[in-house]
């Protein structure tokens, strides 16, 4: 459910977005520079940017210049691709937002607000890329 966006799931969209950026060079981005940009753990950078190695989103590049590019161009890596890599497969189903798995109540209070919400986000996921992100 795209509602819940992980920490993890953010910070690898802002990371291959910022990796985007220097697509046209080719430069590597080094997970000191990407922690220090967003201000977050290199540790806790580095584990991402490995499930998104995994995913085949971006490469590693070893040696003292090393770093990590884009695997694709930007105009192929949808923001859905980068969320799944990290947090798993959309799946769009009736999951109550608070987590709860019976309020007792025969229709939700939200009436179809959540619904709506997750259609939008989903779309908005599926159809914009990191080049569309970069470009804006």
């Amino acid at each position: 459910m795209f509602l819940k966006i992980s920490d993890a799931a953010n910070l690898g969209i802002h990371a291959l977005a910022y990796m985007a950026e220097q697509y046209e060079s080719q430069r590597p981005i080094a997970t000191a520079e990407a922690a220090e940009v967003f201000k977050v753990s290199a540790n806790h950078l580095s584990k991402v940017l490995q499930r998104l190695t995994r995913a085949g989103l971006v490469r590693s590049i070893r040696g003292p210049r090393g770093g990590f590019i884009l695997a694709r161009d930007p105009a192929d890596i949808t923001l859905k691709d980068v969320y799944e890599a990290i947090d798993g497969v959309v799946s769009i189903h009736d999951a109550c937002i608070l987590g709860t798995k019976h309020c007792g109540i025969a229709h939700c209070v939200f009436g179809n607000l959540i619904d709506d919400v997750q259609n939008r986000v989903t779309s908005h996921f599926t159809n914009v890329t990191l080049a569309d992100v970069v470009n804006r």
